[in-house]
């Protein structure tokens, strides 16, 4: 996706939403390195769509001065949560894409792309940091090279060596499919890519990336 259509896509959102996704990727980064530092990476895939839900809740229960976003305004909740996980997405794709320095440091407090600390650097190693991250794809955000929006979604599930080809092919793929032919391409891609997930994990992963491509392809 270009610059372009980044900013189409956030036109779907409100700014309220947009304010809360940014909030839930401070809070996401925030907890990935506290509390669940060291956690698997299949966690963070929908935490930030676990954390949308939570503050969108709480942001309209303020604004309304009800329970109702918890109660029989649940389903808007989800519908608001879900937006504020996907903007959020966005927004750390977005950094990967566009704003993330050619040495591959951090100094936003953003997730590294694997997830992982970058202990060779504490070391000072590095020129071998760049070797070894170059199959991998990580250099595509510093040469420009465009990245799926669908990658982060990946991460735990898909071989991070085939992770941005996979991303790539499910965005591109995606394009003139709705519904249960979106699902069904989907479930496919993710049968062969994804070795180390369970059946519960697929369905669950399917229907996260196809809600998310449905929001995309609207813009």
């Amino acid at each position: 996706m270009s610059a372009i259509q980044y900013l189409s896509a956030f036109r779907l959102y409100g700014w309220d939403v947009l304010l809360l996704a940014g909030v839930v990727s401070l809070l996401t980064t925030l907890l990935k390195k506290t509390v669940f530092e060291g956690a698997p990476k299949k966690l963070f895939v929908f935490l930030p769509f676990a954390i949308g839900i939570v503050l969108y809740a709480v942001y309209r229960a303020i604004v309304t001065l009800s329970v109702q976003p918890f109660t029989s305004d649940f389903t808007m909740t989800l519908e608001g949560g879900f937006a504020c996980g996907c903007a959020a997405t966005l927004y750390y794709v977005i950094y990967e894409q566009f704003f993330r320095k050619a040495d591959g440091s951090d100094d936003t407090g953003l997730p590294d792309t694997d997830g992982t600390p970058e202990t060779d650097d504490a070391a000072g190693d590095t020129a071998d940091d760049t070797a070894d991250e170059a199959p991998h794809g990580e250099e595509n955000a510093d040469t420009g090279a465009a990245i799926s929006p669908v990658a982060p979604l990946l991460e735990g599930y898909v071989p991070e060596e085939t992770r941005y080809a996979v991303a790539n092919d499910l965005f591109e793929g995606a394009q003139g499919r709705t519904g249960d032919d979106l699902r069904a391409f989907v479930r496919e891609t993710l049968n062969a890519a994804a070795p180390v997930a369970t059946d519960a994990e697929l369905a669950a992963l399917t229907e996260l990336i196809v809600s998310y491509l449905t929001s995309l392809m609207r813009s």
